[in-house]
């Protein structure tokens, strides 16, 4: 990754996450509208397999997120052992960005299920998940702690001096 500034870095760095994020998002408005308009019906109709779905979705959505916040924090204690604070940035910059990417691929799995069962309850998965990711969202301050930055590296990141 290459950047002159922390300003430039965590501009490229959030309007890539932003256009991660707008994708699903857009994908599950679609969605939801044309199940309000009736354009598009759910292909499990018996209650029985609408709760096996709903609760299978949520499982295996639970356990990706799961997955990925922990080994997203292991990885950042590996990370912030390394020499040179242009190197810690670079590998914060794509773990940052697989996360939120999986967080994105969460949300695809809860609007293919609103597609096939047309239950509202995936609103409400799809709202988690969203806020999941503004809880994993990269900004300056939640760099700093998961490298653990000290001292100048921190100084330099929180108020974004332009030059490394």
């Amino acid at each position: 990754m290459k950047f002159s500034s922390i300003k430039e870095y965590f501009y490229k760095l959030n309007n890539l996450c932003y256009v991660i994020t707008l994708i699903p998002l857009g994908l599950f408005i679609f969605l939801y509208l044309k199940m309000q308009e009736g354009k598009i019906y759910a292909i499990i109709q018996e209650q029985q397999y609408l709760l096996i779905t709903q609760i299978a979705v949520f499982v295996l959505c639970a356990v990706i997120l799961t997955i990925v916040h922990l080994g997203v924090k292991k990885k950042m204690k590996t990370y912030s052992r390394e020499l040179g604070l242009g190197n810690k940035m670079t590998k914060y910059f794509y773990l940052s960005l697989n996360r939120i990417a999986l967080g994105a691929f969460t949300s695809v799995l809860v609007a293919a299920g609103l597609l096939i069962t047309g239950s509202e309850i995936f609103s409400v998965y799809f709202l988690g998940i969203l806020l999941w990711m503004a809880y994993q969202w990269p900004t300056p301050k939640k760099m700093c702690a998961e490298l653990q930055l000290k001292g100048d590296e921190r100084e330099m990141i929180l108020y974004k001096r332009e030059s490394l």
